[in-house]
């Protein structure tokens, strides 16, 4: 790892001379107790913690740009690589086209519905839902599409399309060789409607087809939040079914955060039914936090979450650089 960022910091200071270069990253370290496991002390109670590093140069009417991202963890090889992010861009008034490992159109329309911030005391987590087919194609399973290429039109009076692909992936996650993704986004004033719909099959895995609708409507005390989901995976049972919610999956979620200055309340609820051969198992879940904000970097948090009767509190503080 030392290697590793002496290089990126060589990298930094030779590519300063001819592009914005920022060095960013987030520390999340937490307390949290769960039904099922007990008490644990460690990094990521809340949200992810990470290391990136971001490079821009402008040329010609172009806007040329590097994004490196990837996940702290605890123990041994802490930082795995970028894993999260890796992409090269270029943007100009045609929009913008960015290669490598990102996030999908379905990752950012679900994000759009969360009151909770899909983190640490969502209510999505642990579902066994359509909501959690954001998996992409990469065996992080984090969400993110590696092998991928996007691209995102201009912001036409509030309206954007996005269009990602990531055809033949070899190694993925379930051995996913196709993933496709396409996102209708709009966003101006107080509100912001996502659509996505998102495929991808492979041999021994189901193929899996999913959308998800979401909006966000800022009323100035508070922001309320919502979607809906479904996914058809067929009734594939061979490799890694267990794994898998065959069948067909219907989902909603509803919240609302209210900004306190730097602090914020957010409650979110959200159901999901999974149908298999005509056989419905229905899970519902909600979650609540309070985050303070203690200086510009640094803030507390507080949690609380229940999934089909599962609960989780927690507690920890976020430092941002």
């Amino acid at each position: 790892m030392k290697k590793s960022l002496i290089a990126l910091a060589a990298i930094a200071a030779v590519g300063a001379a001819s592009a914005q270069v920022t060095v960013y990253g987030k520390l999340d370290v937490g307390v949290s107790n769960t039904s099922a496991g007990g008490t644990v002390i460690g990094v990521n109670t809340w949200e992810t913690s990470r290391f990136g590093v971001k490079a821009e140069q402008k040329e010609a009417g172009l806007t040329f740009s590097v994004n490196l991202e990837g996940k702290i963890s605890n123990g041994a090889g802490a930082f795995g690589g970028f894993d999260r992010t890796a992409t090269v861009g270029v943007s100009g008034g045609f929009g913008t086209v960015t290669i490598g490992s990102q996030w999908t159109p379905f990752d950012n329309a679900i994000w759009t519905s969360d009151a909770l911030e899909y983190n640490g005391f969502t209510p999505l987590t642990g579902l066994k839902a359509a909501w959690n087919y954001d998996l992409g194609n990469a065996p992080n399973m984090y969400g993110n599409a590696v092998n991928s290429i996007q691209y995102a039109t201009p912001d036409m009076n509030g309206f954007q399309a996005i269009i990602l692909t990531a055809p033949n992936n070899g190694g993925a996650f379930s051995g996913a060789k196709d993933y496709s993704g396409i996102g209708l986004n709009y966003a101006k004033g107080p509100l912001t409607i996502n659509f996505a719909t998102q495929s991808f099959s492979g041999a021994g895995t189901p193929t899996s087809n999913s959308n998800v609708l979401s909006f966000q409507y800022n009323m100035g005390t508070a922001i309320v939040m919502g979607g809906v989901v479904n996914s058809d995976s067929g009734s594939n049972t061979g490799w890694g079914a267990a794994n898998w919610n065959v069948g067909t999956d219907k989902g909603y979620i509803v919240g609302v955060k209210v900004p306190m200055g730097k602090n914020s309340v957010s409650v979110g609820f959200s159901g999901n039914t999974n149908s298999v051969s005509g056989k419905d198992k229905t899970i519902n879940s909600w979650g609540a936090q309070f985050i303070q904000g203690l200086t510009k970097s640094t803030k507390a948090y507080y949690g609380i979450q229940s999934v089909d009767g599962n609960n989780k509190t927690g507690a920890g503080l976020q430092y941002n650089f």
